[in-house]
Order: C-alpha cells, then structure tokens, then sequence
C-alpha cells in the first residue's frame, strides 16, 4: 500500500513540475505564491541548479520524459557559463552574480550525472578536489572568499564526487571523500553541532555517508562512516525532533522534515547493509511519522490548479518553493528504495 500511495504522489509532485515552468525562459521558476497566483522566476542558483537535478531523478524514476526539454535546457544554460579553473572547470562568477562555490558545482555535477553528461562532469568534479586542503577539508569558493557554508556545502560536495566515482571508478574521487569525511568524523561531533543546523547537516552527511559506505575499500572507513552517521541520527531521536512532527504537525517547517526524512532513509540503508534490527527499526518509526506529516502537507483539494502536488513552507504557509518539494521528493523516493510500510 505504502508503495502504490508513494507512487501515486510522485506523479503528482511530476504534475507540480510541469506547472513551473517558466513560459519566458523555459526552465523552472524558483517559488510559486498560490494567494497570489504568481512566480517567482529569479531565485537562488544553488537551489535552482539543484532542482534540475531533482526533476532528472524523478522523471527517471517515473520513466516520464515530459519534462527532458526543461531539463536540457536548464543543462544548457548553466554549462555555457563553465570556464576553466585550475585542472578543471567552475561555473564563472561574473555571469552568475554571485561568488562561484562547490555547493554550485555539486549540484551541476550531480543534475550532469543523472542526464549522462559523464564527460562535462569531469571537469567540474576535478574543479572541487582542487579546493581540497593537505588535511581534507574544502576550500568552499573558488575566488578565494571567506568560507561559509561548511555545515552543507562540503557534504554535498562529496556527494557529488562518490556519485562520479560510481560511474566513472576514477579513484581520486573515492580518496577525496574518505579524506574529507574524517574530518567531519573527527571535527564535528553530534553534540556540538546546532540544533537549528542539526538535520540539515545531518541529511547531507548521511547522503553521501551512504555511498561512501557502499564503495570505500577499508573496512575502517566503512565502520567509521557507519558508526559517524548512526550517531547523528540517533542524536537526532534523542532530540524529540520526530516525536514534535508526530505531536505538533503544525509547528514544523516541510523542508525540515523532508530533510529529516532523506537523511534517516539513507542511515536505514547502512543498517539493511549491515543486518543491524535495532537501528531499521528505530529509523523505521521516525521515517513512517516523517511520511505521515509529509503526506498530509502535500496540496491535494481546495487549492489553486498550480498549488496541487506541490508543498508549502508549513502546514499553514501555502507559499511553494522548488527546493522543498525536490526534498520531498528525494525523501519519498528514498523510501521506497528502502521498502518501508505504512
């Protein structure tokens, strides 16, 4: 049943896609208003080179092509911008208007990835492990501007690599995620990051955690990543934060949870990999309440024609943005993967 109603709001979410896209450029706005009927096309670069990468991954989970022109499209105009850099190639900061990251080229990466642009993403992954220090961490900009960001954007970046490494086997890749993991392993204990911060952080070190799990070659590293991830997860139960989605639905914001969700799916995957009953069943619960509240925040009746299948801020907030509904998605059909029931 849990697969069939996960399935039937995918297509639906599929649906909400189609509706932003922008008529004027052909690619997705950033933020739909339903009170006011309006989009919002300009936006926030990370966010929107991340959604193409959203769509790419459920348009091909839902074999539906509709959408591959807005994809390509959006390829097409974020690939023009690429420039060389050091061994690789960067998004040019001039014509982006804003400092040029490995959060922007993560994203790029992964939406390349999922489209079989393998040979574009050599570059722009090469372009990241050159912001790599002698002790593992990333430079975040490419322009040498103070970093900001470090709680995400290096977990995305190494995402970004593990997933090249998946297709390409280039050794490199895999030797920069295991060295930039042991730094979060060894810097940033559970207990002292944010609470604000916790599940967002949280969801990309387990996102990439995962695949770093699956395809590292030291048995330590694998024990490493495993019990790392597992600790801020369990950090997380420990907090209460799902038992306020269960208890307070209204009180919570969508994109939390949809985070919340990705990163406990992917610490249910390292579980199922190492047979480990009490950890599944633990994050078994908390992904069935992340899947309730998500399910009930999604626009079904009594809204606006473009509103439907998408999700707002809060329960409340009707306001819809890409990057919310990209996480649900994601969250969703992490789920699935993972085969949990209602």
């Amino acid at each position: 049943m849990t697969s069939n109603v996960l399935n039937e709001r995918l297509s639906l979410a599929f649906e909400w896609y189609r509706g932003m896209v922008s008529p004027d450029t052909g690619r997705l706005a950033y933020a739909y208003h339903p009170v006011r009927d309006t989009l919002v096309v300009d936006g926030h670069h990370i966010r929107d080179i991340a959604a193409v990468w959203d769509l790419a991954i459920l348009s091909g989970f839902l074999a539906r092509s509709e959408l591959r022109p807005v994809i390509e499209t959006s390829l097409d105009h974020y690939t023009s911008m690429l420039v060389r850099h050091g061994s690789g190639s960067i998004l040019d900061a001039q014509r982006l208007g804003e400092s040029s990251s490995i959060a922007h080229s993560a994203f790029l990466a992964l939406a390349l990835l999922e489209s079989n642009r393998t040979t574009t993403v050599v570059g722009v992954v090469d372009a990241i492990i050159d912001q790599q220090g002698d002790d593992g961490s990333y430079r975040i900009y490419f322009g040498g501007e103070p970093d900001e960001g470090l709680d995400l954007y290096p977990g995305e970046a190494m995402l970004a690599l593990l997933e090249a490494y998946a297709r390409t086997q280039d050794a490199r890749y895999l030797k920069s995620a295991e060295r930039g993991f042991a730094i979060h392993r060894d810097r940033r204990p559970a207990y002292e990051i944010d609470p604000q911060l916790l599940v967002f952080y949280a969801n990309w070190q387990a996102q990439y955690g995962s695949l770093l799990h699956e395809h590292t070659r030291s048995a330590s590293c694998r024990a490493d990543v495993r019990d790392y991830i597992w600790s801020l997860q369990d950090h997380i139960l420990r907090s209460g934060f799902f038992d306020r989605v269960e208890r307070t639905p209204d009180a919570q914001v969508n994109v939390e949870v949809a985070c919340a969700l990705e990163g406990i799916s992917d610490a249910y995957a390292i579980a199922q990999r190492e047979h480990d009953a009490r950890h599944m069943d633990a994050y078994a619960r908390a992904m069935r309440i992340a899947l309730v509240h998500l399910l009930h925040a999604q626009r079904l009746a009594n809204c606006a024609a473009r509103e439907r299948g998408g999700f707002g801020q809060t329960l409340a907030d009707r306001t819809q943005r890409i990057d919310v509904t990209g996480h649900v998605v994601a969250g969703f059909i992490k789920t699935l993967h993972c085969d949990i029931n209602m």
